[in-house]
């Protein structure tokens, strides 16, 4: 009898061992464990040039400030020029100016002042000396917008080059670390939130192909193409990837790259970002775009040699995250 009860005993931590083999299996992606690391320095900026004054024709605002009695609703106006003044109207407007991506003071300041003249001499040849302060004062931002409108255009990147990558096989799937409030609670991913803002918030589960039980989303976007690849039938699982599940690096070397999704299908596997259409030519884009498609080309020669399916990377519009939509054919238009 003793012997009997052994054998079930170990029968039993064996097929409970297989369960939980199989599940975690089920649940995982064969992530090769890469390093990719840019090297030397990738040299970016914009070239100079002469603004086309044809678009700077900006119009001084009222000075009149509008006031409004919270109780009885009546109106009554304020005249004045209210304002401060600055001593230098280009470093107004380079101030603004900096705001805007890519711009670096140490290596732009000489084009930035230059076209920031060039604007404020445009300017004077309409306007009174009172007219170019009140534009420069109320409406500098418009006029910074002309002007990186203008340097956008003139932006360069130099392609970069890579370092040897370091192969160092398949990694485990890292859990996420995210907070919910214990008030909060778990919301059904095909759940409909309002309004949408709040789902940055919001934790979601009830997935069945995912390789974890519960993920947040950035945006309505992300979690919409969740619902796509859940139902998707070529889509075998799916994942947020953890921050640092990949080594993947760019903007020279100084942040890591977090794809959006890491899903497989009967035949690949893809690294897919979700990008708002304006952004998709942006550096940064571009840049973690380049250090994607240069891990998913050393992922494919790995798995190539042991058995595994080839990586292929997917930036996609965001406007293109549609309910018809579908693996195979986000991966016709948006393979990199």
């Amino acid at each position: 009898m003793r012997a009997i009860f052994v054998e079930d005993r170990v029968r039993e931590a064996e097929e409970r061992y297989n369960a939980v083999v199989h599940d975690f299996a089920s649940r995982s992606i064969e992530i090769p464990r890469i390093m990719v690391q840019q090297k030397g320095v990738v040299k970016s900026g914009f070239r100079d040039f002469d603004l086309d004054l044809d678009q700077i024709d900006f119009r001084p605002v009222s000075d009149e400030i509008v006031r409004q009695a919270l109780q009885s609703n009546e109106r009554d106006f304020v005249t004045g020029s209210g304002g401060i003044v600055p001593e230098s109207f280009e470093n107004i407007l380079v101030s603004e100016l900096l705001k805007k991506p890519e711009v670096d003071y140490d290596e732009d300041s000489d084009l930035l002042f230059k076209l920031a003249e060039q604007a404020l001499k445009k300017m004077k040849s309409y306007l009174d000396e009172e007219g170019v302060a009140n534009v420069v004062q109320y409406r500098r931002m418009d006029v910074a917008d002309a002007i990186y409108a203008q340097m956008f255009e003139r932006f360069y990147m130099e392609e970069p080059e890579y370092e040897e990558p370091i192969v160092l096989g398949f990694t485990e799937i890292l859990p996420h670390n995210f907070e919910k409030l214990s008030a909060d609670k778990i919301h059904d991913f095909k759940e409909t939130i309002k309004p949408v803002s709040a789902i940055p918030s919001k934790v979601f589960g009830g997935f069945e192909k995912a390789c974890h039980s519960l993920y947040k989303f950035d945006s309505k976007t992300e979690k919409d193409f969740a619902i796509i690849i859940e139902k998707d039938e070529s889509v075998i699982k799916w994942l947020r990837p953890a921050r640092n599940q990949f080594s993947i690096y760019y903007n020279r070397n100084s942040q890591r790259y977090v794809p959006d999704f890491v899903l497989e299908s009967d035949s690949t596997i893809y690294l897919v970002e979700i990008k708002k259409t304006g952004d998709l030519e942006s550096a940064e884009v571009r840049q973690k775009a380049e250090a994607a498609a240069s891990y998913c080309a050393v992922a494919s020669e790995y798995t190539a040699t042991n058995s595994g399916k080839p990586w292929v990377y997917l930036l996609i519009p965001h406007k293109s995250v549609m309910p018809n939509m579908s693996v195979e054919r986000f991966a016709k238009e948006f393979k990199t």
